[in-house]
């Protein structure tokens, strides 16, 4: 639990975030469980016991982590008052440096994620609520006053493994081929134009345009091919 939290406030400092308030930072905990559960047959990676809490998620004992580990020394917190209402703000120090979201167990797909949720809601708490509470599976699926379930997020993140799909017809492949090297002709022309070139983009589209509808008209007589696929 305190590895998930000093990897949430060394991503926010990494973002170029200062200070967060302790909601911002319970949701992104939240986040980055849910990322996790995604290729970790839906294990969290702090192990917290979230329930859904008024209007959204919420864990008790991660509250306690954090205000265990600011009593620690071990992340920095403030708190002050503003017209009437308390607020804490965390953030991580200079030292410890704190674990990486790879440490945490997060995939190179999701930590990117998660930096770019940070990035999105680094200025924007209450569309960061919103995420949290109405576009994150588990909260969709969850009940008011229950836990909340994360193996709903098992396998979503897994890479699937990819099959190669071949054309037997060794007429219609060569067929294809001959088109894309008509193609390739007509590009190659196409560059040695001064001014084809200064509109590189919609000539290269057009062209392939051209290219795709020759091959559309050449192959809507034949027969489907027959093949099977697995799509990630």
């Amino acid at each position: 639990m305190q590895d998930a939290v000093l990897a949430v406030l060394r991503a926010v400092r990494e973002a170029g975030l200062g200070r967060i308030n302790r909601t911002a930072l319970i949701k992104l905990v939240y986040l980055l469980d849910c990322l996790h559960a995604e290729t970790h047959e839906g294990e969290t990676a702090s192990g917290s016991a979230w329930y859904f809490h008024s209007y959204g998620p919420f864990a008790t004992d991660l509250v306690g982590a954090v205000g265990e580990m600011a009593s620690r020394g071990m992340i920095h917190d403030y708190t002050a008052e503003h017209r009437d209402q308390e607020y804490t703000q965390y953030w991580l120090g200079e030292f410890p440096l704190g674990p990486t979201l790879s440490d945490v167990g997060l995939a190179s797909a999701q930590a990117a994620r998660f930096g770019s949720l940070i990035r999105k809601f680094r200025q924007d708490l209450s569309g960061l609520l919103d995420h949290t509470y109405f576009k994150t599976l588990p909260m969709q699926l969850a009940t008011p006053g229950q836990n909340i379930d994360f193996s709903v997020l098992r396998g979503v993140g897994e890479i699937k493994p990819h099959h190669q799909v071949g054309i037997t017809d060794q007429t219609k492949l060569l067929r294809i081929l001959q088109l894309g090297a008509s193609l390739e002709r007509k590009y190659a022309d196409l560059e040695g134009n001064a001014k084809a070139m200064a509109a590189h983009r919609p000539i290269y589209d057009r062209a392939y345009s051209e290219g795709m509808t020759a091959m559309d008209a050449e192959l809507l007589n034949e027969p489907d091919i027959q093949f099977t696929a697995l799509l990630s």
